[in-house]
């Protein structure tokens, strides 16, 4: 019999490696190790994050023990009692399948599972050890913060099932894994800011493929593949939609809206939140694709300054309670697209614009984003970039001539999660090509008829995985 020599040397990869016993380092440096001979492990995951990302990477039912939290994303009319009846955003909430696979695991926090203000953790965490025999890890992919460590009341969180004897794997959804940044395994306690660097979708995504891999999910390698081919097509338009948008002086803003009461003047008046793009991975996204991202401004509340800007405040030339169309041309933050949390999409009515008659929300150039919600996968990233690019394509210049790409700051967009190093109020990135996100543009090669190939050495993991798999069978011949 011969043998390509290609074949050869990816199978001495994987005996180098062992093809029965994996291995996965997750984010706060804890090793595990199972023994892919004795079948797949079982898990229980956040639903509308984790699980719903695990099933587009392939795990199907019997994988899934239980799940807690939303389904759909905060702020949506998602009922996953019937989701049949679709959702307001359908580009982020679990369809009839996702629904379907979730449904069939223990839902471990019923008390908040469909309230749209939100729903992040288990109930009681009783709960989640009397299932211990048949969960194999807890998953959290997640912002590793306080409230996931100790739970509420304290007591209730992964620290407890831990002491139960339960193991806990974490994918972190801010930082790419370093030591120097956190490093503990209580993972709120952070080390050292200035070596925490902010994760986009696409690093996020990549871990989850590596866990699913060591979960033993069964993985299309074909069908993941395609997804990474039209996730990376879709990058590749919206990063040079985002080119255009420098070269027309355009600019975007990343903002929750709201209303509250004017103390000076006693009216009811809509406000608007300032935040940087860096703390959420969709706004960082789309940053790394060159988007021209206004960040915020430092607030003191200690000296009564408040991230909730008042409409009298940001329309620079209106009077006070007189905020009309008449004097909206300079506006505290120069905005040409708006992209507003999916809690707050729809205050934007024509009460809302008569408080608030920005020029760029009256013309329509606004969208939702999911505010560290939903699926983390390669089908999640082409389907938000492709939604993104049909209303950013269309979008026109709204602020004033004066509003120019040349105040771009030459910074690195994978810079350190502290501001970049101190961008101040509406600073943004200057667009190079060079410092795009590599990772979402490195398409998988695709042979001639047009089907993704099976191996991507990009993704270690995965190569060795499915090379393991050849070696069962090419054993079974010769061996």
């Amino acid at each position: 019999m011969i043998f390509n020599i290609n074949t050869y040397l990816s199978l001495s990869i994987v005996v180098s490696v062992g093809a029965e016993i994996l291995t996965f380092e997750d984010d706060r440096g804890a090793t595990f190790t199972r023994d892919s001979s004795l079948g797949k492990s079982r898990v229980g995951v956040r639903a509308g994050v984790g699980g719903v990302s695990l099933f587009h990477m392939g795990m199907t039912a019997d994988q899934l023990t239980a799940t807690w939290g939303l389904w759909g994303i905060r702020g949506s009319d998602f009922d996953p009692e019937n989701p049949q009846a679709g959702s307001m955003y359908p580009d982020v909430d679990p369809g009839v399948e996702e629904a379907a696979f979730l449904a069939s695991a223990e839902n471990l926090s019923p008390s908040c599972w469909k309230n749209p203000r939100g729903c992040f953790r288990f109930d009681n965490v009783t709960d989640v050890i009397a299932l211990k025999d048949e969960i194999d890890y807890l998953l959290l992919i997640d912002n590793g913060g306080s409230g996931f460590m100790n739970g509420s009341p304290d007591g209730n969180g992964f620290l407890a099932a831990e002491e139960a004897g339960m193991e806990w794997i974490f994918i972190d959804t801010f930082y790419d894994m370093n030591p120097l940044c956190r490093r503990s395994n209580d993972t709120s306690l952070i080390i050292d800011e200035n070596y925490c660097f902010g994760r986009s979708m696409i690093d996020i995504v990549q871990r989850i493929e590596e866990l699913a891999i060591f979960l033993g999910v069964d993985v299309n390698f074909a069908e993941v593949e395609t997804q990474k081919q039209a996730a990376c097509d879709a990058a590749a338009v919206f990063t040079q939609t985002m080119e255009e948008f420098h070269q027309k002086d355009m600019r975007m803003k990343v903002t929750i809206l709201g209303s509250d009461i004017d103390q000076e003047t006693g009216i009811s008046t809509a406000t608007i939140r300032d935040f940087d793009p860096t703390t959420l991975w969709v706004p960082r996204t789309l940053e790394e694709l060159g988007a021209p991202l206004g960040h915020a401004g430092t607030y003191d509340s200690d000296a009564g300054e408040d991230d909730d800007i008042l409409a009298d405040n940001y329309f620079i030339d209106c009077s006070p309670g007189l905020v009309n169309e008449t004097c909206n041309e300079n506006t505290l933050f120069p905005v040409d697209f708006w992209l507003i949390d999916s809690r707050s999409f729809l205050l934007v009515d024509e009460t809302f614009l008569k408080y608030f008659p920005d020029k760029a929300l009256n013309a329509g150039q606004y969208w939702h984003y999911p505010r560290n919600d939903g699926p983390l996968s390669y089908k999640s990233i082409e389907s938000m970039l492709t939604e993104y690019n049909k209303r950013l394509s269309k979008a026109t210049k709204m602020t004033a001539p004066t509003v120019t790409d040349s105040a771009c700051k030459p910074m690195d967009p994978k810079g350190p999660w502290i501001k970049y190093g101190g961008l101040e109020l509406n600073e943004f990135i200057c667009y190079n090509k060079d410092l795009i996100q590599e990772e979402y543009l490195q398409c998988p090669a695709l042979p001639s008829g047009g089907t993704s190939g099976i191996f991507n050495t990009k993704t270690p993991l995965l190569f060795s995985t499915v090379v393991a798999g050849l070696l069962v069978a090419v054993c079974a011949l010769i061996c």
